[in-house]
């Protein structure tokens, strides 16, 4: 969408396209002309004009040079592409007195969260919301507004010096608690009324007095909102930066000030000055509209339309944002015919709201001529370059960020991060288990890695056994087996890898019974054989049943024999405790080789 003509450096005027905010970027096609008939002689482009035309001898300007950076001039004579001027300049530096005072003010006026002022003045969060907002009673078949208008959530709209609203809620200065504190002790009954009901929507006076005293009690409450004067408070919007009157007034007196000891004007003259380094009233909207102000800033009026007098200085003291650009509230250092108090907050004559493209920020130089200082300074745009073709960046065609140095992409893939030790994915992964030199369910051994499978047996683990096994055989284990490897003995995981092993049954040294009393050699299936569904089939309490036999027997050590009961035994022998292990007490029976 065409935003307005720019007018560049070298003197030539370009128009500038870019999103404007609340405008409507799509029109029906309907509306859409190939040709416009009657251009509109505004936003024309137009090449650059002879320096000798665009600015001739008499003429006068606005100085863009980084030393006296806004002071009025006069064009004297031209020599080539550059002019001689008469500049009125000032001996010695300007005072900056807006953004100090407008420090010490925020220091003097500290803001308090809505939660700490309830907890403070000892109130329901809800009570407070309805005392600083507009509170309204049915008294005498009216609705009477007792509020002390502090805030205005539906309306967007914050009271200046008394309320603001921040991302975390509403906050309140130390006025408006003083405020509130008098309307609380003022009128107890009241606030109690509203206490006892904080969920309220509709209230009558009866609910606060008794009938015979409430409708005069209501006006007494009206008599002294009006004494405090709640509905005169200066009510911006939420998004608005503005200074309140107090803070206005202490800039209003620094300038008065700053003006009675403001050093003495001369002129002087400057010679080769480049075209860049004049600003002409009447391209000001076209060369200065990129600046941004803060309040405090000081700024010097370059317009040659309008209500304020050119080359008169003034003070930023709020900012508001439109659908189009951003007006600022300035106090001047002078008093005009058709100035304001903007809102009562300064003296009469003396402020005025005027457009950005208006004023020259004196304070932060953005567009200083021809010096790195101001292409520091330059508020730089950030533009997205687009391609016409589908696809993700510029190197497929695509739209997206360009590509960086060498044709790499500015953004770096991440590295995955390292696999969780035995985790689900390293599973997947075939990654090592445990502490074993090949995958293994949390083992120790070479085994390769088992999946657990509900309701089957579970997988070969926590062993040091070196078994592999057959690699496309699953290898599922019981409790209670000993392993082998074809035919060749394992040191599987405590057991074995590719057949039914014992948790605890051979260690390093081959396989054991189990508590059983018995070896499983096979891998046949364990279901085989059931009969699903029977119908004779009665459930039975596994309470009855007797314990093994081989909880009779003595545990075997935790030592070095082949065959101990738990053993990680190299060979045959006594555990660890002394005795040899037994099966229904006879001695082992040795793994098969």
């Amino acid at each position: 969408m065409l935003a307005g003509l720019k007018k560049r450096d070298d003197g030539a005027t370009m128009k500038e396209y870019a999103q404007i905010v609340g405008m409507e970027p799509d029109y029906a096609a309907q509306t859409i002309v190939d040709s416009v008939i009657s251009p509109d002689q505004r936003f024309l482009e137009r090449a650059a004009l002879p320096i000798e035309e665009e600015f001739p001898e008499g003429s006068r300007a606005f100085f863009l040079g980084e030393f006296n950076y806004g002071r009025p001039l006069e064009v004297i004579k031209h020599t080539g592409e550059k002019v001689e001027i008469w500049i009125s300049i000032v001996k010695g530096r300007e005072p900056e007195f807006g953004r100090e005072v407008v420090a010490a003010a925020e220091r003097s006026i500290p803001y308090i969260p809505s939660f700490a002022v309830a907890r403070q003045l000892n109130l329901n969060p809800l009570v407070l919301s309805k005392l600083t907002s507009a509170f309204s009673v049915q008294s005498s078949g009216l609705r009477l507004n007792l509020g002390l208008n502090l805030k205005f959530e539906a309306k967007k709209l914050k009271v200046l010096g008394y309320s603001r609203k921040r991302e975390s809620g509403w906050e309140y200065s130390q006025k408006a608690i003083d405020l509130i504190a008098a309307y609380m002790t003022r009128f107890p009954e009241f606030i109690a009324g509203i206490i006892r009901n904080p969920k309220g929507d509709v209230y009558n006076d009866t609910d606060f007095y008794p009938e015979n005293i409430a409708k005069e009690k209501m006006k007494e409450i009206g008599q002294w909102l009006k004494s405090v004067e709640t509905k005169s408070f200066e009510k911006v919007p939420l998004d608005a930066e503005q200074l309140d009157s107090d803070t206005v007034m202490a800039i209003e007196r620094a300038a008065d000030q700053a003006v009675a000891n403001c050093p003495p004007i001369e002129a002087k003259k400057i010679n080769g000055v480049p075209r860049n380094a004049l600003l002409k009233p009447s391209d000001a909207d076209q060369r200065i509209g990129i600046q941004h102000f803060s309040l405090g800033d000081r700024v010097v009026y370059v317009q040659d339309s309008g209500r304020v007098p050119i080359a008169t200085r003034g003070t930023v003291v709020g900012k508001t944002r439109t659908p189009r650009t951003m007006l600022l509230d300035i106090v001047w250092d002078s008093t005009f015919m058709s100035g304001t108090t903007l809102g009562d907050r300064c003296t009469p004559f003396r402020g005025s709201t005027v457009p950005v493209t208006s004023v020259l920020n004196l304070t932060d130089k953005q567009v200083i001529a021809g010096s790195k200082a101001g292409a520091a300074n330059k508020p730089q745009t950030a533009v997205t370059p687009l391609t016409a073709n589908g696809g993700y960046g510029t190197s497929r065609g695509g739209y997206g960020a360009p590509m960086g140095p060498g044709g790499q992409g500015q953004l770096r893939e991440a590295s995955a991060p390292p696999l969780l030790r035995g985790s689900f994915r390293g599973a997947i992964g075939m990654q090592n288990g445990g502490r074993g030199g090949a995958s293994g369910f949390r083992g120790r051994g070479d085994g390769q890695q088992q999946l657990s499978m509900r309701g089957g047996p579970p997988p070969a683990s926590r062993g040091r056994g070196g078994g592999v096994g057959d690699a496309q055989t699953p290898a599922f284990t019981y409790r209670g087996t000993y392993s082998q490897n074809n035919g060749v003995t394992s040191r599987g995981p405590r057991g074995d890898t590719n057949g039914f092993a014992t948790r605890g049954g051979g260690g390093r040294g081959g396989g054991g019974a189990n508590r059983s009393g018995f070896t499983v050699v096979d891998n046949s299936d364990p279901i085989e054989g059931v009969v699903k569904n029977n119908p004779a089939f009665r459930p039975q309490s596994y309470n009855n049943a007797p314990p093994p036999v081989v909880y009779d027997n003595g545990r075997g050590g935790r030592g070095r024999g082949g065959i101990g009961f738990r053993g990680r035994g190299r060979g045959a022998g006594t555990g660890r405790g002394g005795s040899a292990a037994t099966v229904n007490g006879a001695p082992a029976p040795a793994p098969p080789q």
